[in-house]
Formats: C-alpha cells, structure tokens, sequence
C-alpha cells in the first residue's frame, strides 16, 4: 500500500498543537530537516508548513537561521494589548454609528467563535479568536485600523492560543466575548469600552502568568 504523506495543513495543526501544549517550547529550534524526518514529508511541503506558521506568528525567523517558536518578553506582551486596547476602545466609541456590514460581520464573527470554542480544536478557536477582535474594530469604520488590528491580533496569536488552552473557563469566555459584542451591537458606548478594558487586561494577568510558568 502507497503512504500518503500528511498535508502542509495536517503537518501545521500538529506543529501549532505541539507549541500550544509547551511540547515545543519558546525559542525551540523548527529546522526543515527535523520537519522533513518526523513527518516524511518533501522540504518543499516543509517550508509551505514554516511560512503558514511563521504568517500566523507562531514562529519567527531571523535572515540565515532557521525558523524558532516565537518567544514573548513582557514588555512586548504589554505594548501589543495596549495597542489593541487603544484601537477596539476607539471602535467603541464609533460603534453607534457603525455600517449595517460591519455590524452583520460581527454577528457573524461572534457566531462563529462560540461555536469554535464548544470543539476541540485549539487552533480554529485561536482563528476566529482572533477575526472576532478584528471585526470588533471593524465597527469604526476604517479599514487601516482594521489591518493594524489583524497585524496586532497576529502578534499576540500564538500567546491568546496558550492562553485559551490553559483556561477551564471556556463558558465564562464566551459570556465576556457575548457580553462585548452586545455592547457594540447596541452602540453602549460606555460599556463597550469598559468591557473592552476589563477583558484585555484580563488577558493581559492571564499572559504574565504564563510567561512566569514558561520560564
């Protein structure tokens, strides 16, 4: 019988799965040649599986060394959740006037994210995690501030995972993400901006603590 070699995606998901889990560490080394022997798969399907993870910000890359689990100092954890801070506070405040689209995107962002978090699978929870806060900012309006909040939400994508996959939390999650997009949905400017506060610095807690256990 013909193996078939797993795919670049199957190959990424256990990739992400081993980052998120701490099997494979902050800084750890993700060489082609270590791709290549442990899934059997080509270098060419290898750096398909590199680049998709290195663009989705669970690894990083410096010019001539090979790819690494991305590691998070403090400060930068801090600069990037003060950044999102800054840019969904906005969107609060310009929610009640927001488009009929942005608005029909983030019901539909919502449905799909609670919906993630009641599987199994980290990554796809991670995913719409994430297009969730993006489409948060959507509501102001500006499609600039939306791509610097897909760039930070990226930034900060493989941590928000780690995050999520330690917490036992999961229907307080969707109750904060529930209450949030009521807020802007209702164009409560005040709460929405509140509630924005409360969960990024609660996420915020919840990130140094985990970097104090990773080290």
């Amino acid at each position: 019988m013909t193996r078939v070699s797993p795919t670049a995606e199957t190959v990424a998901e256990v990739i992400r799965s081993a980052i998120v889990s701490g099997e494979l560490p902050g800084g750890a080394a993700v060489t082609e040649k270590w791709a290549s022997e442990k899934f059997s798969i080509s270098r060419l399907t290898v750096r398909e599986v590199l680049q998709s993870l290195i663009a989705e910000g669970y690894l990083a890359r410096r010019p001539y060394h090979s790819a690494h689990v991305r590691e998070f100092s403090e400060t930068e954890m801090h600069d990037i959740l003060g950044a999102r801070e800054l840019l969904e506070g906005y969107a609060a405040t310009r929610s009640v006037n927001a488009a009929e689209k942005d608005r029909q995107r983030l019901r539909e962002a919502l449905h799909a994210y609670l919906a993630a978090m009641d599987g199994d699978d980290v990554s796809e929870a991670a995913r719409r995690h994430r297009a969730l806060h993006v489409a948060l900012v959507g509501m102001a309006g500006n499609e600039r501030l939306v791509r610097q909040e897909e760039q930070l939400m990226v930034d900060s994508s493989m941590m928000v995972a780690v995050i999520d996959a330690r917490r036992d939390d999961v229907e307080k999650m969707k109750r904060v993400h529930t209450q949030l997009v009521d807020a802007f949905l209702e164009g409560d400017q005040q709460l929405a901006a509140q509630l924005v506060r409360e969960h990024l610095h609660m996420v915020d807690k919840a990130a140094v603590e985990e970097l104090a256990g990773r080290r």
